[in-house]
């Protein structure tokens, strides 16, 4: 393991799984990291669901910030395609102004569905946002869907459609696409599979919008941790070969009909220094509810340390419990 990893949040993490930094408390530094140059912070904040905020030198990049969570269920738990999309913009607005860091740069879309790409066109149509350029990057059948849910057309113009492979260059900053896949419900199927080559009718029902093509994104910062984000709980694992990340965002909705999961993913990345689950709380609670942390699932953070340790056992991956809304500091610091 190269030092850059060896040394991603040394002295921040002696809580083990308990969380980090909540708040955006800064680490004590030891001697030496005080006279070691100073690194660029890297904030996540986690939106609920698959939703996160990276922030760093006062910018942001937003990866699936669904925030409507709407309902989603038939009357025996299960995703019901046929139930109307009901976004709340109410909810919408009331994280982008007190929730989050600032207006986004960048936009990142893991693929198509509801929870993650559905409150999109209304955070690219903020009136408030209105004066600064934000990209927005997703597969060609999300691009589709957001044109047909009533993206304005300059915002349009900034969406741009990439595939597994794609690494690009932004200032301070890039941004590697990796192919992925969706999860599997427990009969193997897919829920609302699907690609679109042109813009469809408005999406009127959660199974309009359909998954596309599935994919990861890597945040390299320059002088800072490098991060994955996963929106779902699948791998396809020869697309990571290589792919070395400080710290891992796994999706940990249900995985039981996929095989090795997440083993094979943490072997895939020869098991970042730390992870975090994400895509396990109960996607409906309001984020502002007093109770909503209780609806994220320990079992997520649970599986992800015992997958850690049969990989690696005593090998020091720390798995963290986000909670919503509130910043993660994962600023690398340098060894002591």
């Amino acid at each position: 393991m190269s030092q850059s990893r060896r040394s991603v949040l040394q002295g921040a993490l002696g809580a083990g799984a308990a969380g980090l930094l909540v708040g955006g408390a800064a680490p004590l530094p030891t001697a030496h990291a005080r006279r070691a140059p100073k690194r660029t912070a890297l904030g996540l904040r986690w939106l609920g669901v698959a939703g996160w905020e990276l922030s760093f030198a006062g910018r942001s990049v937003l990866f699936d910030p669904y925030l409507s969570r709407m309902p989603y269920a038939d009357g025996d738990g299960a995703l019901d395609p046929a139930l109307p999309l009901r976004l709340d913009p109410e909810a919408v607005e009331h994280v982008a102004e007190e929730g989050l860091t600032g207006t986004p740069e960048l936009i990142l879309i893991s693929h198509g569905h509801f929870d993650h790409l559905a409150d999109v066109p209304h955070l690219l149509s903020r009136p408030g946002w209105g004066g600064r350029r934000i990209r927005t990057l997703c597969d060609t059948t999300s691009r589709h869907l957001l044109g047909a849910m009533g993206t304005p057309a300059h915002r349009m113009a900034d969406v741009v459609a990439v595939s597994g492979g794609d690494h690009l260059q932004f200032d301070g900053y890039s941004v590697e696409v990796f192919r992925s896949l969706h999860s599997r419900q427990q009969d193997y199927t897919s829920f609302a599979p699907g690609t679109r080559d042109s813009v469809p009718a408005r999406p009127r029902t959660l199974g309009d919008l359909v998954e596309g093509q599935t994919l990861a994104f890597q945040v390299s910062v320059e002088g800072g941790p490098s991060v994955l984000l996963t929106g779902t709980s699948n791998v396809a694992e020869r697309e990571l070969a290589g792919a070395r990340p400080d710290v891992a965002v796994i999706g940990m909705s249900g995985h039981a009909a996929v095989h090795g999961y997440p083993d094979r993913l943490l072997s895939a990345l020869g098991s970042p220094p730390v992870l975090l689950p994400c895509h396990h709380d109960d996607m409906v609670t309001p984020l502002g509810d007093s109770g909503i942390s209780r609806t994220a699932s320990p079992d997520a953070a649970t599986a992800l340390m015992q997958a850690a340790e049969r990989r690696k056992p005593g090998g020091g991956t720390r798995v963290l419990t986000p909670r919503h809304l509130e910043l993660l500091d994962v600023t690398e610091l340098p060894e002591s």
